[in-house]
């Protein structure tokens, strides 16, 4: 049974700049693209490129180009299936903790008890 994680949200709050970064510069990138195939300039590319990526898609600006069109669906495809799972994914790491997962402490005293009971059978004689 999962239950709510009591350690540190340290890892996860380490981890969202990159999940930031990684997000804003896939935006970025698609927008100068978008904006360089289509003809736009590239303020109008960072709004196609937000708009899109948050699947809203308002439809005042879309593409035309074969290379636009490659660039929409790269984005369309990258955002939902790679960087949100990125994020939910972290989030749900550090929410849910296994409760069957033993501890090091319990791991160290596991190790002791099978080291004396490999001790004691070895000095048994076999019965075969």
């Amino acid at each position: 049974m999962a239950r709510r994680a009591k350690g540190s949200w340290r890892p996860f709050i380490q981890a969202l700049p990159i999940l930031i970064v990684g997000y804003v510069s896939t935006i970025l990138i698609c927008a100068v693209l978008f904006a360089t195939f289509e003809g736009k300039p590239v303020d109008v590319g960072i709004w196609w490129s937000f708009v899109t990526a948050m699947t809203i898609g308002y439809g005042d600006v879309f593409p035309v180009t074969m290379g636009g069109k490659i660039v929409a669906v790269a984005l369309m495809h990258a955002v939902p299936l790679f960087l949100v799972p990125l994020l939910t994914a972290k989030m749900a790491a550090k929410m849910i903790v296994d409760s069957d997962a033993f501890t090091h402490a319990e791991q160290e005293e596991i190790k002791l008890a099978l080291a004396r009971i490999e001790a004691i059978l070895s000095r048994e004689p076999r019965q075969d």
